[in-house]
């Protein structure tokens, strides 16, 4: 008999019969740059947001107030990645680049995919050096994907 905890775990994206390859890393790169247009977006609407129960008033350009409105914020942008991700297994950038993450275990999305989002954080800010580590993995896999047990596959046209 199945536990009902496994049985309602959600299940990891997968190509769903259509030919896949493992990603080439341009493709994540404009992925990333399409997802940006969106992540502004959500800047935006955060913003409004915060607007509405400051009445209006600008947040102050220093001091600890500045640092919790930018914790919000990046709560804000963790949050659309991770939706995505844990929903779809993809973005709208990466789904307009035929890109799809696949998770090779079952379980909990929410902390590998928060553990995913912060290793992109670091990558941005070491320039992407940790991103072109991955071309050195035969599977292209960066080091939290790896971890993880993630890839990411390009979805090829006709299945």
């Amino acid at each position: 008999m199945t536990d009902s905890s496994e049985r309602d775990a959600p299940r990891p994206p997968r190509p769903a019969g259509r030919p896949a390859r493992t990603a080439p890393l341009w493709r994540r790169a404009a992925a990333l740059f399409y997802d940006t247009l969106f992540v502004i977006a959500v800047v935006i609407l955060a913003t409004f947001i915060a607007l509405v129960f400051t009445g209006g008033e600008a947040v102050p350009p220093e001091g600890p107030i500045q640092w919790i409105f930018r914790l919000y914020l990046l709560a804000w942008i963790a949050a659309y990645f991770v939706f995505f991700w844990c929903r779809f297994g993809q973005t709208p950038g990466m789904k307009v680049w035929r890109l799809l993450l696949i998770r090779e275990r079952s379980g909990a999305c929410l902390g590998p995919m928060l553990a995913r989002f912060g290793f992109g954080l670091l990558s941005l800010a070491t320039l992407g050096l940790l991103f072109f580590i991955s071309l050195r993995d035969p599977q292209r896999r960066s080091w939290i994907d790896d971890r993880q047990a993630m890839r990411v596959v390009q979805l090829l046209p006709g299945g």
